[in-house]
């Protein structure tokens, strides 16, 4: 799912683009260390961060950030 729905701005391997932040090395905790304000921009977008709870489920958002967390 992150292949498909985060890599082309964030980066394959979460080191960021010109079009997304850096996701990896822990900087996703740094930036939201309450998980719910993760799951917040990630369902209702942020800055240039589209929306993406109308296209993905809750446990779907979650498994995401899990990914984000513990492998890259």
């Amino acid at each position: 799912m992150y292949s498909d729905r985060c890599s082309s701005c964030h980066g394959a391997s979460g080191g960021g683009t010109r079009n997304g932040p850096r996701l990896s090395g822990g900087r996703l905790l740094q930036a939201y260390p309450d998980p719910g304000d993760a799951v917040a921009v990630v369902s209702e977008g942020r800055d240039r961060m589209p929306a993406f709870g109308g296209l993905l489920a809750a446990g779907e958002i979650e498994a995401v950030l899990r990914y984000i967390n513990e492998v890259l």
